[in-house]
């Protein structure tokens, strides 16, 4: 039988009822011994201290199977080393020299202190923290197999990547315009989107005609469990969470609960701006206005950011061109920017495959914790480090190659040598 979850508060649902029915099934068998023992029927007691036995075992099997032999796992004290040769790119999507690399651009501090007083190396923190992310495998498995120590050192070690990350280089997707215009990579966008229109169609347009379209725009949708599934409180007859928290995340188009959020990616491959989470019941043009994202281009650049036909043209926004409005033969403009905006969709599929955590909806419950509003930008940001350092299917399609030293300059926000 698996080690089960510890703690009564880690059991899923239907396992918490099953557990309190064991309880006070519990209480009832004592108090019947009790009873048993004052008028000395030697039955009734042999026939409740049996069932008693029953019941205890049934509640330890739920609650507290195994526990002390994992208590007693030791931390292996994993290093980038101590994995073989080889198998880096697959438990943690990087090389040993890019995890290096990510160690040192990143500022992960030599040793760091959890939430529990324990100290853990930085370097075993990003291998744990990548190796769910990429796994998506279950806390206790991957502190069993791979790790070592306890559970809850593996979950504590997850927050504290899933914070640092968050907290030190959200920055890199919000409001970051202003880098990628400096550095001349706006433009370098532009250009490559502009080259591969004109080879997908062949269409001759007018000399004067320069594409302006640098970014293309979308949301994305995270699955993620019911929110306000199962009981709103402890005990018998406890009442439910109102049916309205299930409505405000829930989107009828794709019949599932989640968070969205809203990327403008380049032809490099890489996000550069992002917007979220809200609740998958908000649209597209909800997000467009919280981000102010037209205005802000529209402050640094005359270039445009294109989206699909659920986006109206703004002043730095560009959609399809309305066939009633379209200038002869330009009909090859609609077609041509459909087939290079495509490539956004790719960098989402590109996401998804590379961290198994986030196509996993039973991990990310709203309502239980706070890592879930940030966990789809974590791995958008790990995803545009893996692009600098590996390349994509979106930067191949294009043509971009990458600067020298061009991760730490992304990182650090310096200028482009």
């Amino acid at each position: 039988m698996p080690i089960r979850r510890r703690g009564e508060e880690a059991l899923s649902a239907n396992e918490q009822v099953t557990v309190r029915k064991i309880k006070q099934t519990i209480l009832v068998c004592l108090s019947k011994i009790d009873v048993a023992n004052k008028e000395e029927d030697e039955d009734m007691l042999e026939e409740w201290t049996r069932k008693l036995s029953i019941f205890q075992e049934i509640y330890c099997k739920l609650v507290l199977f195994n526990q002390e032999a994992y208590d007693a796992m030791p931390s292996f004290n994993r290093t980038i080393d101590s994995f073989g040769k080889g198998s880096h790119k697959i438990l943690f999507r990087f090389n040993p020299e890019e995890l290096r690399e990510l160690l040192d651009v990143l500022e992960i501090p030599t040793s760091i202190l959890l939430e529990n007083g324990c100290v853990m190396p930085g370097e075993e923190m990003l291998l744990r923290g990548l190796y769910e992310l990429v796994s998506g495998d279950t806390q206790y498995r991957i502190a069993l197999s791979v790790f070592g120590g306890d559970h809850s050192l593996q979950s504590r070690a997850f927050k504290y990547f899933c914070d640092f990350t968050y907290t030190n280089f959200k920055c890199l997707v919000e409001d970051n315009l202003d880098w990628w215009e400096r550095n001349g990579l706006l433009e370098e966008s532009r250009q490559a989107i502009w080259e591969k229109m004109k080879e997908v169609d062949g269409f001759e347009y007018p000399e004067d005609y320069v594409n302006l379209v640098c970014l293309f725009i979308d949301c994305n949708c995270l699955r993620t469990s019911v929110v306000g599934g199962g009981p709103a409180e402890g005990g018998a007859n406890a009442i439910r969470w109102s049916s309205d928290i299930q409505e405000a995340f829930y989107n009828g188009w794709k019949s599932i609960h989640g968070l969205k959020h809203q990327t403008a990616d380049a032809a490099h491959g890489l996000t550069v701006d992002m917007c979220g989470p809200t609740a998958l019941r908000r649209n597209d043009l909800t997000l467009l206005r919280m981000s102010d994202l037209n205005d802000r281009l529209g402050r640094l650049t005359g270039l445009y950011i294109f989206g699909d036909s659920a986006y109206k043209t703004q002043s730095n926004i560009s959609t399809y061109i309305k066939k009633e409005s379209m200038p002869v033969g330009w009909d090859h403009w609609n077609y041509a920017m459909k087939t290079v905006r495509i490539s956004i969709e790719w960098n989402y599929g590109y996401t998804a495959s590379l961290f198994a955590y986030l196509a996993k909806p039973q991990k990310l419950k709203v309502m239980k914790s706070d890592r879930v509003s940030k966990i789809y930008t974590v791995g958008t940001l790990f995803r545009n480090f893996h692009n600098i350092c590996y390349g994509s299917q979106t930067s191949l399609y294009f043509g971009v190659n990458f600067a020298p030293n061009f991760l730490r300059h992304y990182v650090k926000q310096t200028d482009l040598d």
